[in-house]
């Protein structure tokens, strides 16, 4: 398979550093409560059970709305559903910090949910597009990764901080403030690549020996193991803190150590794809990520059972870290491997699977086991097993490289 890949112009770079900021945003309201898990329990008067109820109803209307915002975001325009998600993401949040019940709480995030969707599909897909036919396409999904671990390094600790200087409430308006003034200067200078944005070699890059179909089997695979990143991705930033908390850490201390899942994996999301980019290939970093995952469970349990707080945070540096590098590599194989026209629809199957079954069931196990048991390590152990399977096992068997794609598609 001969394809001509080109460098990436510096309009390309310029649009992945606003789908960069774009991006970080949903993270960021996503996991922005994750330090005050203690202070909405004792306000509202609800269990471990009812705060994954509300962790979770999040990732359920994520995951819906990932579905549906990929069913139609080819068509109606990324840039139109990014700011869209911003806005709805800005009520949302304002909804939960001032939200008068538990009820309202569980609304709120059901909206700030389908604002999730809009983000991470819209804006991901929005940058693959402006790299189509690069030779950057692992550093561009490793960058809108990256957007990842900025948003929740600032939820977690930033906005930590922030609110212990301000207080909840005049800590909450000014980060509203601050994010509609973003959504502003991103609606005036945010585009959608057009024939004439994009390099002419770029935009002619052949796509005959690519899969024409949004559904087909290297989705499948990055659903399987996109649901194992995220489940530990929200084990670390929904339970991280309590976690730490609960062996003898500060709040903030809490908020700080638990952002180090995602700030290793700005450097990692970026550095490996980077490196599978030199490669051409981008399975073997796919499993050394998903090896890696399960080794910093172990830790996590080890660390949690002896009660050595040290050792959990090493586990969740070790899981991070290699979280993200499976996750913009499978969507760099994405690219490489799935026509242009269906990167939008195909990436909202796996981010809907993904945010439905991972979000959803590691979060609930871990906290339906600390209620009934007082203990993290089943919890965890469970999860650990689940990335075996999801990470490494089924990653090998059914992961299709562009090569094996286009003799497959010549027979």
């Amino acid at each position: 398979m001969n394809e001509k890949l080109v460098n990436p112009s510096k309009k390309q770079w310029f649009m992945l550093v606003l789908c960069v900021i774009a991006g970080s945003i949903a993270p960021f309201f996503q996991y922005c409560h994750g330090t005050l898990s203690d202070y909405i329990m004792e306000t509202y008067s609800i269990s471990y059970s009812q705060l994954s109820i509300i962790n979770t109803a999040y990732s359920f209307a994520c995951g819906i709305g990932l579905f549906i915002v990929g069913a139609m975001v080819e068509k109606r325009g990324c840039k139109f559903f990014t700011m869209l998600g911003i806005g709805i993401m800005i009520v949302g949040h304002a909804m939960f910090f001032f939200a008068p019940s538990y009820a309202v709480l569980i609304i709120s995030r059901l909206v700030s949910g389908f604002g999730n969707a809009c983000i991470y599909n819209a804006a991901y897909t929005l940058a693959v597009h402006w790299f189509n036919g690069t030779n950057k396409m692992g550093v561009a999904t490793g960058a809108m990764t990256a957007a990842d671990g900025i948003g929740t390094f600032c939820a977690l600790y930033i906005f930590s901080l922030l609110l212990e200087r301000l207080g909840i409430s005049s800590g909450n308006i000014s980060v509203i403030v601050f994010v509609v003034v973003v959504l502003v200067i991103l609606i005036l200078i945010l585009k959608d690549p057009g024939i004439m944005d994009i390099d002419e070699a770029s935009s002619a890059a052949d796509e005959s020996n690519k899969y024409d179909k949004a559904m087909n089997k290297n989705t499948i695979a990055h659903c399987i193991a996109v649901t194992g990143v995220l489940g530990g991705l929200g084990i670390a930033n929904y339970w991280g803190p309590s976690m730490l908390v609960d062996l003898g850490m500060s709040s903030s201390n809490a908020g700080l150590a638990s952002t180090l899942f995602t700030a290793v994996g700005i450097v990692s999301s970026l550095l490996f794809g980077a490196i599978s980019d030199k490669m051409g290939k981008r399975r073997p970093t796919m499993l050394i990520g998903g090896v890696g995952m399960v080794a910093g469970y172990l830790l996590m349990i080890f660390g949690n059972q002896g009660g050595i707080v040290s050792i959990v945070v090493v586990g969740m540096i070790c899981t991070g870290f290699c979280a993200y590098v499976v996750y913009p590599i499978g969507f760099a194989l994405l690219s490489d491997t799935t026509q242009s026209s269906k990167i939008g629809p195909a990436n909202g199957i796996i981010q809907g699977v993904s945010f439905l079954v991972g979000m959803f069931v590691f979060q609930q196990i871990v906290g339906v086991v600390k209620d009934f048991t007082d203990s993290y390590w089943i919890g965890l152990a469970f999860c650990a097993v689940l990335t075996l399977f999801t990470n490494v096992i089924l990653v090998r068997l059914f992961i299709r490289e562009k090569d094996e794609v286009a003799k497959e598609l010549a027979k």
